[in-house]
Order: structure tokens, then C-alpha cells, then sequence
């Protein structure tokens, strides 16, 4: 009888193991996989919440600012229909400002206000400066029409960048930096006249209202 009982003492505790790493096994399985669930966007309802976290988490860790034009997930053309995402600029001093081409009035002034800040800079500056052109007409203003524009003007291509691009990414980008416009019925547009200077990070650091840039912007080239 001791010689039997011997014998199933470590058979039973050898079940009760058995049984204990079974259940202890699944029990981590579980837990896991509803943490992966949770983690892959996999569970009921999740997917799309996960995937716009991701895309959040994502625009953090550009090391931009929020208050940055480079958040931006725009894609434009240039005139020379190559597409083009603002964070390209990053690491350059940026103008910009929003016309149309077709414009007779006060965009010729704003272009030509940018082509005199432009030969204010140093020689030797110029290449630290990005000149940026947005239309607001992205029907009429395809990239081949503002390459032409950009002949017409004499803008250098190294140095000017004229981009076009959906309604919606125009309307954002518009909201981004103040500048308010509308579409009349006769084709024409109503808008702010603004020239707006950016950082190398893509925030703005000063605004030009009005037709004449002024000594504020001069100021602002030179970093007075």
C-alpha cells in the first residue's frame, strides 16, 4: 500500500501541473490577443478609430509645430506638374502668398511686391529663400498656365514655386494662414492681399496686408 501511494503521489501532482499550465496558457492567450485586437484596430468598431490615431500620432512625430503649414497632408503641382507636398520647403525661408493669374488688379501688385522683396535679399541669402505662388482658381490656373505665368514674370525657377491644387486643400491652406477669398459670378475673386513669411518650420513669423509691403516686411527679410 506505501509502495502504491509513493507511486501516485507524483502522478498526481504531475495531473494538477498538467492542469494548472492549461489553463494558465489559455488564460495569457486571451489576454494577449485582445490586447493585439485592441492594438491592430481588429476589434467590432475600432478599425477606424486606430487608423486616424495612427495618422494623428504620426503628424507629432514630424517634429513640427501644430501651428506649422507642414502638418499639412496637401499634395500639389508646380508649374512644372511635378507634385509637391509643402514639407519640401522645410528648412528654407518661405514668402507666400495666394493669387490667381488671371488677376489684373491686385495680384500683379502682390507679385511684383514679392519680386522687390526678393531682390532685397543678399545674393548670397537667396538660396536659404523659397518664393510660393498659390492659386485660388485651380480650374483656370492648371500647372502649364502658371508656367507661363512664371515665364511672363521672370520668376526663377530655383526660387519660385507656383502650386495648384484641389478646392478643399486650397480652402484649408487659406484658413491655415488668414487669408479670406470668394468666387464672384463673373469669375473674378474677391480676397485678402496678403504676404505671409514662414520660418524654416513652417510657422508664421509676419504678415504684409495690403499693396504695399512697407518697411514691416523689408524687416522682416532681414530679420530686424
Amino acid at each position: 500500500m506505501k509502495n502504491k501511494m509513493i507511486i501516485l503521489i507524483p502522478v498526481v501532482i504531475f495531473i494538477l501541473a498538467a492542469i494548472f499550465y492549461v489553463n494558465f496558457t489559455k488564460e495569457s492567450y486571451s489576454k494577449n490577443k485582445g490586447r493585439q485586437d485592441t492594438e491592430t484596430g481588429n476589434s467590432a468598431g475600432m478599425g477606424e478609430t486606430n487608423d486616424l490615431c495612427c495618422i494623428n500620432n504620426n503628424s507629432h512625430s514630424t517634429g513640427y509645430s501644430e501651428n506649422s503649414i507642414y502638418q499639412l497632408k496637401s499634395i500639389w503641382k508646380d508649374q512644372n506638374n511635378v507634385q509637391v507636398k509643402l514639407d519640401k520647403f522645410s528648412g528654407k525661408r518661405i514668402i507666400l502668398a495666394m493669387i490667381y493669374t488671371s488677376c489684373t488688379t491686385a495680384c500683379p501688385v502682390i507679385v511684383n511686391n514679392m519680386q522687390k522683396l526678393e531682390a532685397a535679399v543678399p545674393k548670397e541669402d537667396l538660396p536659404d529663400y523659397r518664393f510660393i505662388l498659390v492659386s485660388i482658381d485651380p480650374k483656370r490656373d492648371t500647372p502649364a498656365q502658371l508656367k507661363e505665368f512664371a515665364e511672363e514674370k521672370n520668376l526663377n525657377s530655383s526660387r519660385w514655386s507656383l502650386l495648384t491644387g484641389p478646392a478643399e486643400d486650397i480652402a484649408e491652406l487659406a484658413q491655415a494662414i488668414g487669408f479670406k477669398y470668394r468666387q464672384n459670378s463673373s469669375g473674378t475673386f474677391t480676397h485678402t492681399n496678403l504676404i505671409t513669411f514662414i520660418n524654416s518650420k513652417g510657422e508664421i513669423i509676419s504678415q504684409s496686408e495690403g499693396l504695399n509691403i512697407g518697411q514691416k516686411g523689408l524687416n522682416t527679410i532681414f530679420n530686424k
